[in-house]
């Protein structure tokens, strides 16, 4: 196979012919936005880079750059919680790296390259690896993806709906599976939120004095679109960026947003 950067017109197919119904009871289940999922497995909707270990790194860069401090291991009890125990809680990795949990992940290799751009330290990126080990421990499981990175865009989804990360289209050189990467903005915001009230009352982060819950989800998703821009820059360089807006009549709207 190889990569097709994906035009608008190919944009409207995709979105159109690959749509699904987000379920209420999934909609904070997560995954990477790796390209190289399969449509058939079962696939979390709530999409962002590092799934649910990336947002692990994405708290501690937040605390670092906004001078609160954050408990990493209550942090991780909250994310568990909020997706219904250990089990759901994703993270991935390639088939090459399999005894060593998110080194084939390309979010996580970017930040072990570059901890400085991230916000983190070696510190807290070796207390990451050393939770997600416990979580293989305890399930016994873990998410591989294989193959090439042939994503032809990203593309950012808001909206209740979803597209899933692959489709196989007709191109000028027969039926092809066509990639890209996803970031679903609207699902994201609405757990980020629940997620800053949790952390708050299970006391997992120390903010100032007169900083609230708003504070939090605000210094979150800031952070998180920096994560965003730095991992695309690096993963999907030159890639045009798309943003999809779905609406509750089953209807939806694609606005080209430049290149990565």
């Amino acid at each position: 196979m190889f990569k097709i950067i994906l035009a608008q017109d190919q944009i409207r197919e995709i979105v159109a012919q690959n749509r699904y119904q987000v379920e209420p009871e999934k909609k904070f289940l997560s995954r990477c936005i790796d390209d190289r999922y399969q449509e058939d497995q079962d696939l979390h909707p709530l999409s962002l880079p590092g799934g649910d270990a990336g947002e692990l790194a994405l708290l501690s860069a937040t605390a670092n750059t906004y001078g609160f401090t954050v408990d990493l291991k209550k942090a991780f009890n909250c994310l568990v919680d909020l997706v219904g125990g250990e089990k759901n809680f994703s993270f991935h990795t390639d088939k090459k790296h399999i005894r060593f949990p998110v080194a084939g992940c390309g979010y996580f290799k970017q930040m072990e390259a570059n901890p400085d751009v991230y916000g983190l330290n070696k510190e807290q990126l070796s207390l990451i690896k050393t939770i997600l080990k416990s979580v293989l421990a305890e399930t016994g499981e873990e998410e591989v993806l294989s193959g090439e990175h042939l994503a032809g865009a990203l593309i950012i989804i808001k909206g209740s709906d979803n597209i899933y990360p692959c489709y196989t289209m007709e191109t000028e050189e027969g039926r092809q599976r066509i990639e890209f990467f996803v970031y679903h903005q609207s699902l994201v915001d609405e757990r980020h939120r629940v997620l800053a009230s949790t952390l708050l009352r299970q006391k997992a982060v120390k903010l100032f004095g007169g900083c609230d819950e708003n504070y939090l989800y605000q210094v979150i998703s800031e952070t998180a679109e920096n994560h965003l821009m730095e991992t695309s820059r690096r993963l999907a360089k030159g890639l045009p960026i798309y943003q999809v807006k779905f609406d509750n009549e089953g209807g939806f709207e694609i606005e080209e947003m430049g290149k990565v």
